[in-house]
């Protein structure tokens, strides 16, 4: 069972995650593969309002697992998820410890 900060900071990446989501299939949905496109840093801060500009097949492999979010360089949160990727600097890709697994799944709008 997670602690209190650690549900709440899930719950947060869930919900930019979720508003990700929505802008992928509204927005970006008739877009090419080609270039870039501007998402939400999906970190565990409600206030965060920063933009990452990623690639589409990027963020779609990304989306395979959801256990992984990407957030702005230096808003990831080691003491509750590790860093498994970078990309040229203008985004890393982090995975959920064990103990926000499960609100992560729950709240993954591609599961189920």
């Amino acid at each position: 069972m997670p602690d209190e900060r650690t549900e709440r900071i899930a719950r947060n990446e869930s919900v930019f995650r979720e508003l990700n989501e929505s802008i992928e299939s509204s927005v970006h949905s008739k877009r090419t593969h080609d270039g870039l496109a501007g998402f939400l840093c999906e970190c565990g801060d409600g206030d965060c309002e920063a933009i990452i500009q990623i690639a589409l097949p990027a963020y779609e492999s990304i989306r395979q697992d959801s256990q992984l979010f990407f957030v702005v360089p230096g808003h990831e949160l080691p003491d509750v998820e590790d860093v498994v990727d970078g990309e040229d600097g203008r985004y890393v890709v982090v995975r959920k410890h064990d103990s926000a697994a499960a609100i992560v799944e729950q709240t993954d709008p591609r599961s189920g």
